[in-house]
């Protein structure tokens, strides 16, 4: 049987670009704005009486400046309240430049602290240099196209981070009235544990966060990312559907407007959501291997066909795997993967039979010759294993990355592909944002030694016993 995957066209994803490649202030309904292309994620704000409300605040100090100076122009009412819709850093890192010296609250999810907490400081290091590697933060503008859900992550050696930490949180609703204002919050989780939605009901107008966007939503996301709950994300798509909103403002991409049509899209992503996690269950049950199944699921026409879904951010074939890992963890079924063959052994056997190290490394370059890109990728692995320093493979390598980028239309992969090229080549990756002062006080000890007990080398130190204590003064 043949399973018909219909993927975006490169040109496709250059047209994408049309929908934040100009930054812009949109009005959606009276007071009510969103900035659209400032950076990776919108933000928006709403004005109230005397003051007014802000709902994300970008990824960067400089990002948020540049979204602030065009909110002031529309109203310099002070900031009275500061809305995350989660944790994420394209949401809230901002802050600072957003907040100036108005000391609003800030409205969160009683999870986003933990959430927060856990990005800055036990897997922070390996987080960023994957995220960097999937928007292309290394990447000239040539190669650089979109990100899927916005033009490019203003973070690098340039950018500055904040960080106001929440003032106010809930656990499952909150109403306010904000400077008269009418406001709900929901827990809505999908792309992350703490997502809400902020819906003002007299103006139906709805908040989604990143729970919806105009592309396949990230079930996965290569960054790495613990198990996003799918079929809670296609749950909390149902309440926001239900709630008819005549203006849907999502927190990437542009608005939208018309219930007709806000309630068709929200359906159509329900439906693609638990359509994944449904075919993904089926054929778990069936004994498939991930890999397998990865190339069995494919959406139906009507949803593949629809504008938000295309795979410009997430894809089908990676949320398959991540739900399949979810569900059963790492290990697939076949006991042959229970204990592998170390890694250099394994590679020195596929060498042997090849007929030799140098046999391995000649069909490498045939297959690569042959536009055989995958494969010539994959034998390159072997021969790193075997030598790490070799020019030839590391050659074939960059070859490989190069032609398969050319062929992605998801960014995510594009960027990856075309970053692993360049680290071929002796790219550093490695950067060096600055981060305010205030941010650095509000990260709790707890986070720190946490970062700290991740980072204790256990080869060096395993007999090493000592104890140290750490006295803090003006407290």
């Amino acid at each position: 049987m043949t399973f018909e995957h219909s993927p975006a066209s490169v040109a496709e994803l250059e047209a994408h670009s049309a929908e934040f490649d100009t930054p812009e202030v949109i009005e959606v309904t009276d007071g009510i704005h969103v900035a659209v292309g400032f950076g990776l994620a919108n933000s928006i704000l709403i004005e109230g009486k005397n003051g007014n409300i802000i709902v994300d605040c970008m990824e960067s100090v400089e990002a948020a400046k540049r979204v602030k100076t065009e909110f002031d122009k529309i109203s310099s009412k002070p900031v009275k309240a500061i809305i995350y819709t989660h944790n994420h850093a394209d949401h809230i890192f901002g802050a600072e430049a957003m907040a100036g010296e108005d000391n609003p609250e800030i409205y969160s999810h009683e999870l986003t602290n933990y959430y927060i907490d856990r990005l800055l400081s036990v897997v922070r290091p390996i987080i960023s240099r994957r995220s960097y590697r999937m928007f292309g933060n290394f990447l000239d503008e040539e190669s650089h196209i979109n990100c899927g859900i916005g033009p490019y992550l203003d973070a690098n050696d340039a950018t500055t981070r904040s960080l106001l930490r929440p003032t106010v949180t809930f656990k499952d609703s909150l109403e306010v009235e904000i400077e008269g204002v009418k406001l709900k919050f929901a827990h809505v989780p999908g792309e992350t544990d703490d997502q809400l939605y902020v819906w003002l009901p007299e103006r139906k107008v709805l908040l989604s966060g990143d729970n919806i966007y105009k592309a396949f939503p990230n079930l996965y996301t290569i960054r790495g990312t613990p198990y996003r709950d799918v079929k809670q994300w296609a749950s909390s798509l149902d309440k926001m559907r239900y709630l008819k909103p005549e203006f849907l403002i999502p927190s990437h991409t542009r608005p939208i407007e018309g219930a007709d049509k806000i309630a068709q899209i929200l359906q159509d992503y329900a439906d693609a959501v638990r359509f994944v996690h449904d075919q993904t269950i089926r054929h778990i049950n069936m004994g498939l291997s991930p890999d397998e199944i990865a190339e069995r699921v494919v959406l139906p026409e009507h949803l593949s066909k629809s504008p938000y879904l295309k795979e410009f951010y997430g894809r089908v074939d990676w949320s398959v795997k991540s739900i399949f890992g979810g569900y059963l963890g790492w290990f697939d079924g076949n006991a042959s993967t229970l204990l592998p063959l170390p890694v250099k052994e394994k590679a020195e056997k596929m060498a042997a039979l090849a007929g030799g190290e140098k046999e391995l490394l000649s069909k490498a370059k045939k297959a690569l010759d042959n536009d055989e890109f995958q494969w010539a990728l994959e034998l390159t692995d072997y021969l790193l294993r075997l030598s790490p320093d070799g020019g030839e493979v590391k050659e074939i390598r960059y070859e490989s990355f190069i032609h398969l980028a050319e062929k992605q239309s998801n960014p995510n992969a594009r960027h990856y592909y075309l970053t692993q090229a360049l680290e071929v080549k002796g790219l550093d990756t490695e950067t060096d944002i600055k981060s305010t002062p205030q941010m650095a006080h509000n990260i709790p000890l707890e986070a720190i030694f946490n970062a700290i007990a991740v980072e204790i080398n256990s080869e060096k130190s395993m007999d090493y016993n000592k104890k140290s204590r750490l006295s803090i003064y003006g407290y």
